[in-house]
């Protein structure tokens, strides 16, 4: 069995390296935080060692800091785009 390494538990915070509940060839192996027992996924983001949230219908795909730096990108594009809507918007009044 393989050991997975060090990274940060999305339930309880802490880092760790949880505990390997089903090995698996395809897809993610199904890992337990041993600190709070909640069942953690590698993050698929490359260069990420941390976990995410396993669930009874759905397994998140990237860890939180991972969610957290795609949104804020998003938010960045957005104000990049509104600010150069009204820009190009006040160069075509005059």
């Amino acid at each position: 069995m393989s050991v997975k390494s060090k990274g940060a538990c999305p339930f309880c915070n802490e880092q760790i390296v949880p505990i390997i509940v089903e090995e698996n060839s395809i897809r993610r192996d199904k890992c337990q935080c041993p600190e709070c027992s909640g069942i953690v996924y590698v993050c698929r983001s490359p260069g990420c060692n941390n976990y995410t949230k396993g669930g009874d219908f759905w397994d998140d795909e990237l860890c939180p800091s991972c969610t957290d730096g795609i949104s804020g990108n998003v938010k960045g594009v957005a104000v990049i785009s509104a600010v150069g809507l009204l820009f190009s918007a006040f160069q075509k009044k005059d």
